[in-house]
């Protein structure tokens, strides 16, 4: 197992949630994973996308005495003959964020860099860079938060997940 206080620097690939992937609830367990009293939003999914365009999501994490935040996304196909492929290209919109590759899946998940843990008033944001696939189904955005007590152990932290999906536009006739 990875110590924890690495995890300022991102988590091990792979632990959104998604397509039957663990969370930072793997080793950050003693609260109950989505424990009510914090929120975990991804901001500026469109409702449908178009293939080639560049739209800016943020990921916000809110959740009092929160004083270090991290997370992890993945954009991939729900459906389709693509069906957990990689949708799209993740990219970094400033330095909070970076993307860390799974070699065995291929699949290129968008995370908090080290500088990208820092919160203000118990709430912390992540720009990203999402540029749209050409269309193959269903989009499913998994993400999984952490806000941290910043005691560098796994103790006492409480990880969220939320999903989001976009859909392609229908073809024209």
């Amino acid at each position: 197992m990875v110590a924890a206080a690495s995890f300022k620097s991102g988590p091990p690939p792979a632990h959104t949630g998604g397509f039957g992937e663990p969370t930072c609830h793997e080793c950050h367990s003693d609260n109950d994973l989505n424990e009510p009293g914090g929120t975990l939003v991804i901001d500026g999914v469109p409702r449908s996308y178009t293939a080639g365009r560049t739209y800016e999501l943020k990921v916000l994490l809110r959740r009092a005495g929160m004083l270090r935040g991290g997370f992890q996304l993945a954009a991939r196909f729900e459906d389709g003959d693509s069906v957990s492929r990689p949708a799209g290209t993740l990219a970094p919109a400033d330095a909070r964020t970076k993307v860390v590759w799974d070699t065995t899946t291929h699949i290129g998940y968008i995370e908090h860099s080290p500088v990208g843990t820092s919160v203000i008033n118990a709430a912390t944001e992540w720009k990203i860079r999402w540029t749209a696939p050409v269309p193959r189904g269903l989009v499913v955005f998994n993400v999984a938060a952490n806000a941290a007590n910043d005691d560098d152990s796994p103790l006492g932290d409480f990880i969220s997940t939320t999903v989001q999906r976009t859909y392609t536009p229908p073809p024209r006739r």
